[in-house]
């Protein structure tokens, strides 16, 4: 990882620049009708993944749905949370999957992301246990256990929310800090208790053995998977972003019909996933039940959860969380407008209007 204060200084070269755009892009620029033909009309979008409640993303890797939207993919693959800061910052990478959490973070420090999709609530964020160490849905059996989080993650202020809700401190329990890849393995090995994670890596610490004690949003901590980018590519390329966001709704309208049909055409979304995100066919059928992905028109609705137009919704998740990172001193202060941290409106109306090519 790039070390803070060169960072912080990438950062600010970044905000510097996109000072001078921002306008453009949050005055909703004009955006293309239809995906261009051909392989030569193909733009590049380079991005970040890692695994992750993500569905629509994997499903079009798996059957190339990009191109039907003009679009090739440049992936970095495996990066989550923080560790992506730095390629957004240094404009390695475009756009990015990640939780609200990390979107806050990048910028409170000048990078400059904006709210483009939201996959998936992802409910199975919680603490995953060993059976054997007794830790229930009652924060007051946590006390003196070892519970691994990544930091700043929205595991981590979940844990966090779930403790104070309880009257409990963080100091009751012995926090951990743990990327995801390393805690199941930490895990198999008894070095922690538990771990607090979301959907793919709790399935995978399932399978170790682990059980879901508690859920997040049982205890009043929504989550979700989202797409950010930046706010400098949105502002030049908005033609280009407008189509990447068409393409993660087709592909979320062809998971939900092909659950719903089910046979061979499920089959293909059970693969796509579980290859994704290293977990076997039962674990994916599982993970999209109790998650399913979220088309644009439910973005764009008044009553779900991950709702653009609703402060009950996304935005109510980003207060929540920052007003968790102030107090985790993961930032200084509050974001003055939450809703300005989602991409502007144009952006979803536009990817609605276009038409994939066969």
């Amino acid at each position: 990882m790039m070390p803070k204060q060169r960072l912080f200084k990438a950062a600010r070269g970044l905000a510097a620049g996109l000072a001078v755009i921002g306008a453009a892009c949050l005055a909703g620029p004009a955006f293309a009708a239809d995906a261009p033909k051909g392989e030569a009309g193909l733009d590049e979008v380079k991005l970040a993944w890692g695994p992750g409640a993500s569905w629509d993303f994997a499903y079009a890797q798996h059957v190339n749905l990009w191109r039907r939207f003009g679009l090739r993919i440049n992936m970095i693959e495996g990066a989550n949370g923080a560790a992506l800061l730095p390629m957004l910052g240094s404009g390695e990478v475009q756009t990015a999957t990640m939780a609200p959490s990390a979107m806050i973070v990048a910028n409170s420090i000048g990078i400059n992301l904006r709210v483009i999709y939201a996959d998936a609530s992802t409910t199975k964020l919680g603490l995953y246990a060993n059976p054997a160490s007794g830790m229930t849905a009652d924060p007051k059996t946590w006390k003196g256990k070892n519970i691994g989080i990544a930091k700043n993650s929205q595991a981590d202020y979940a844990l966090r929310w779930s403790l104070a809700k309880a009257g409990m401190k963080t100091s009751d329990v012995n926090m951990v800090v743990l990327a995801p890849p390393v805690a199941v393995p930490a895990y198999q090995r008894n070095q922690i208790d538990g771990y607090y994670v979301w959907d793919v890596w709790g399935a995978r610490l399932e399978a170790s053995g682990a059980k879901l004690v508690q859920r997040a949003v049982d205890v009043g901590f929504p989550s979700s998977s989202i797409w950010t980018m930046t706010k400098e590519f949105l502002a030049s390329r908005p033609e280009v972003a407008a189509r990447y966001v068409a393409a993660l709704n087709q592909a979320n309208i062809e998971i939900r019909d092909a659950m719903a049909k089910g046979g061979a055409d499920a089959e293909v979304v059970y693969t796509a996933i579980g290859k994704a995100n290293g977990v076997d066919r039962a674990a994916a059928e599982q993970l999209l039940k109790a998650q399913p992905p979220t088309t644009l028109q439910a973005l764009l609705s008044a009553d779900s959860p991950l709702s653009f137009v609703s402060k009950t919704g996304l935005v109510a998740q980003v207060e929540q969380q920052a007003r968790i990172a102030v107090e985790a001193e993961a930032i200084k202060q509050m974001p003055a407008n939450p809703q300005d941290l989602l991409a502007p409106r144009s952006l979803l109306d536009a990817a609605l209007k276009i038409k994939a090519v066969r």
